[in-house]
């Protein structure tokens, strides 16, 4: 008797993207590059401190997605799954190159809209005191944050990106929330 499949794939319009990758169009790919390279570009460049050495793990990052494209069983959002599959990466090249942290300030470049001086010189101001802040929490809070305000990630995708379970996540993002905002206070602002 044939087993019934009880796995309901993730309803994400990005998952066509990933079947059309794994019968082997390359147009998909560039597709998908364009789509997420931004945002995990950004994430990998927060979790290894080099601008030049997370565009390398980035392109990894979709040479691996590329290669395992037909393994991608749906369970989660393409963006969750591609995140995991970054995260792990930075991980290892973070052993591997034995990466040292350096101020945020480093690897950002400060963008803001269109304003006048005063309202540019504040926001970057604002900007610079919040990047400074994040920086003095631990890696982990730094990273929840990141994947929830930056990555817009749900509760249930940062668990999945970080192989933990949602009250855990919900947890170390309300102590993150919270060391962000006495370091801020700390700071002297915001």
């Amino acid at each position: 008797m044939e087993q019934a499949n009880l796995f309901i794939p993730f309803d994400d319009p990005d998952a066509a993207l990933i079947r059309r990758m794994a019968s082997g169009e390359v147009h998909a790919l560039d597709e998908l590059y364009t789509r997420f390279g931004p945002a995990i570009l950004s994430y990998l460049a927060v979790r290894l401190y080099d601008r030049a050495l997370a565009e390398e793990v980035l392109q990894d990052v979709m040479l691996a997605v590329w290669r395992s494209a037909a393994s991608f069983r749906g369970e989660s959002k393409v963006l969750t799954w591609m995140l995991t599959i970054a995260r792990n990466r930075a991980i290892n090249t973070m052993r591997k190159h034995n990466v040292t942290q350096t101020p945020l300030d480093d690897v950002f470049e400060i963008q803001s809209p269109d304003t006048g001086p005063q309202e540019k010189l504040e926001k970057l101001n604002q900007s610079a005191m919040v990047r400074r802040a994040l920086w003095t929490l631990p890696e982990m809070q730094r990273e929840i944050l990141e994947l929830v305000f930056y990555q817009q990630l749900s509760g249930a995708e940062v668990a999945d990106v970080l192989g933990i379970n949602t009250g855990t996540v919900k947890s170390r993002l309300h102590r993150a929330k919270e060391a962000l905002r006495q370091a801020l206070y700390t700071e002297g602002g915001l």
